[in-house]
């Protein structure tokens, strides 16, 4: 809520006494994420509901994050790698011919594969989830038959 009574005086004042349009609404907007950001950061800093968040940071989990980042940045490049060369061959297709046909048919092809990627990437992490969910609650057969749905999902 105080994001918003922010909002709405920055975004008025950038757009209609600074006439900036389009342009002031963006800048109003990044102004109210920063803003929320401060307050939050407030919050968690001298709120009394926070205090058990502000202990000392192990070795142990430097250690987690360190493993966490040597892993995370690369799948990251890799993922971004992946669309960013979307992006290419569809900006490449214009120079073919007929650039508004072949951009469009090339489009669709890409969207469609992309959609037969995520349905599935979707469902193995969620059966991942459920799996370790159970296994972590000691429920074995619990486990089994969400690897045996997720198998009939893929089906």
């Amino acid at each position: 809520v105080t994001t918003l009574l922010f909002h709405i005086p920055a975004c008025w004042t950038l757009v209609s006494v600074f006439g900036q349009g389009s342009n002031g609404a963006a800048m109003a907007i990044s102004m109210s994420f920063w803003f929320n950001a401060l307050i939050l950061i407030c919050y968690v800093r001298f709120s009394s509901s926070c205090e058990k968040t502000r202990g000392f940071v192990s070795d142990d989990f430097v250690s987690s994050v360190k493993q966490f980042f040597h892993y995370g940045i690369p799948s990251a490049a890799m993922t971004c790698l992946e669309w960013w060369l979307y992006e290419v061959i569809i900006l490449s297709s214009g120079l073919l011919p007929k650039p508004k046909l072949e951009t469009s048919v090339l489009s669709i092809c890409l969207t469609t594969a992309t959609l037969h990627y995520v349905i599935p990437a979707g469902v193995a992490a969620a059966v991942s989830t459920r799996v370790s969910n159970n296994l972590g609650a000691g429920n074995p057969q619990g486990a089994r038959l969400s690897v045996l749905s997720g198998l009939c999902l893929w089906l």
